[in-house]
């Protein structure tokens, strides 16, 4: 039981609300220059655990409580009422210290539709600067697109598995063209996967921005400190009051609060700071402060199903990790800082679009030269993998406070497979899967489709796999969409419409998920946010 504190413990001139990707961006460039003191909170630990830095173990962050918020779903009426685990990072990098490294900016035609929705500056002709300005790419770049002197770390893959070229070469059979750098010009294609990555470690905004910034005297960072809510005079943000070792703490914000707390954590703050849909924050017992309705409102997240294949004349990562193999890994990872553990997630990726008439690729497919018993648990035999989701998912979910208590859980529900679109790119993508799986480039290692097995042929055998066996992306977005209209939670500069002093800086304010894994776009929106409130100060 937290013991109550009245008085204002401390002030700065901003609070940062989360150390996810975006929060750390945003606290290590508002202290660039020495004239702004910043305390950023986090609810988790440090990022101390090695598991946190050797990139291939991020599989076995997925479940640790100790670094995760551990979230469940409502029993989802789209995939037969299934609860949906929802790993979210509870530690200083948030997601992006237990995420799998993949590098994948958002692609054109994403931005550009932001702008013509309403969310003015945000073209990628306004945000491709901000992705230069973030990335040191050690890359070729042929089309000077990439940046080279920015904090956050993005490598090649250091070794590329003998099956993960056969994938690029399959991809290339079936039509097709080769990307040579899926962050350059064009996202549509195969390429190879770039790696957030630093040396043999994880080269992520806590690992890179933040540790740029600890040494500085005005930035103070407090672990183990749980946001409970919004302070405000009047309909100003002035602070925030958190818990942190059982004691509950204040901090005034002399010039703004900011919250970069996710897609998740940041509508639900909000609610409970009386921002909200009054009927529902009346239910809560929360007072209402700004009717905003949409708070919490047009939660989106890309809806993942695989494909495995068992695998024949060719090692993979499956008895790479077991036995003497994995010891003969670690001492060459020790030594060399090369081989299986320096991998992440996946090792290639296919952009592709689902249906002619499309100006750019909605679909996704994702290749890992080894396959899954369980999440995060490798087979025991040799095995390969496929898996794929609808980049541009119009399924819209919520997350909804249950009650007006901040240390218990929001209600979430993502809404898989609601829209029709979504069951229809689906069942697309495992076409395509199957497509790829079939032509000479891979089918010579392949023995069979173990999951989900020939017998699930037609469409409706194939939509009912994906409701009963599809996991989330992990890609939550939308949830404080930016905009120009009277639904947009926060407007074009970020600021939450009808309060002053307060931002929502992190994947809340995407209007939709990005085609491709959401982290760099996050951290091009820290990016270009720190801009945008050093404007503001000026």
């Amino acid at each position: 039981m937290a013991k109550p504190r009245n008085e204002m413990d401390d002030v700065a001139d901003y609070c940062v609300v989360g150390a996810g990707p975006a929060g750390c961006v945003v606290a290590s460039r508002l202290t660039e220059s020495g004239a702004h003191k910043v305390v950023l909170l986090e609810a988790g630990p440090r990022d101390w655990h090695p598991y946190i830095h050797i990139p291939a173990t991020c599989l076995f962050l997925q479940s640790d409580k100790r670094f995760n918020w551990l979230y469940q779903s409502e029993p989802e009426f789209g995939t037969t009422d299934r609860v949906f685990k929802l790993s979210q990072g509870r530690v200083l990098g948030g997601s992006s210290s237990i995420n799998g490294m993949l590098h994948v900016r958002g692609q054109a035609e994403d931005f550009n539709q932001w702008a013509q929705a309403g969310c003015r500056g945000w073209s990628y002709e306004d945000v491709i600067p901000y992705f230069r300005k973030a990335e040191t790419y050690n890359g070729r770049d042929e089309t000077g697109l990439r940046g080279r002197s920015g904090p956050h770390a993005v490598s090649d893959f250091l070794n590329v598995h003998p099956l993960t070229q056969a994938f690029v070469e399959a991809a290339q059979e079936t039509g097709l063209p080769l990307n040579p750098d899926m962050n350059g010009a064009s996202r549509e294609g195969v390429a190879f996967y770039q790696q957030n990555r630093k040396g043999r470690f994880r080269g992520q905004p806590a690992q890179t921005y933040l540790r740029q910034a600890r040494g500085r005297a005005n930035l103070d960072v407090r672990t183990e400190a749980v946001c409970t809510r919004i302070l405000f005079e009047g309909h100003k943000a002035v602070g925030v009051e958190y818990v942190q070792g059982g004691v509950v703490r204040t901090i005034r914000a002399r010039r703004e609060v900011i919250l970069s707390a996710g897609a998740i954590k940041t509508p639900h703050l909000l609610q409970l700071s009386g921002i909200g849909d009054p009927e529902h924050l009346g239910g809560l017992g929360v007072e209402p402060l700004v009717a905003r309705p949409s708070v919490g409102r047009n939660l989106r997240d890309h809806f993942q199903l695989r494909v495995g294949h068992r695998v024949k004349d060719m090692v993979t990562l499956n008895e790479r990790t077991r036995g003497l193999s994995i010891v003969k890994e670690t001492l060459k990872y020790a030594f060399l800082g090369t081989g299986v553990l320096t991998m992440g997630a996946g090792t290639a990726a296919i952009f592709f679009r689902s249906r002619e008439g499309l100006a750019a690729p909605d679909a996704q497919l994702i290749f890992a030269p080894g396959s899954f018993a369980a999440p995060g648990v490798l087979e025991k035999e040799p095995g390969m993998t496929i898996g794929a989701w609808p980049s541009r998912p119009e399924s819209q979910g919520t997350v909804l406070a249950r009650t007006a208590n901040a240390l218990e859980q929001p209600a979430i529900a993502p809404n898989y497979l609601t829209a029709q679109e979504d069951r229809r790119v689906v069942i697309e993508c495992v076409r395509k899967i199957r497509e790829i799986f079939a032509s000479p480039a891979m089918s010579r290692w392949s023995v069979r489709e173990t999951f989900p097995g020939p017998d699930v042929n037609g469409p409706d055998e194939v939509l009912e796999f994906a409701k009963n066996r599809g996991t989330s992306g992990l890609h939550f977005v939308g949830t404080c969409r930016m905009g120009s209209d009277d639904a947009a939670v926060v407007d074009p500069e970020l600021r939450v419409r009808g309060v002053k002093g307060l931002r929502v800086v992190d994947a809340s304010v995407m209007p939709n998920c990005t085609v491709g894994n959401t982290n760099a776009s996050v951290v091009m929106i820290g990016e270009k946010a720190s801009d945008l409130i050093l404007s503001a100060a000026a």
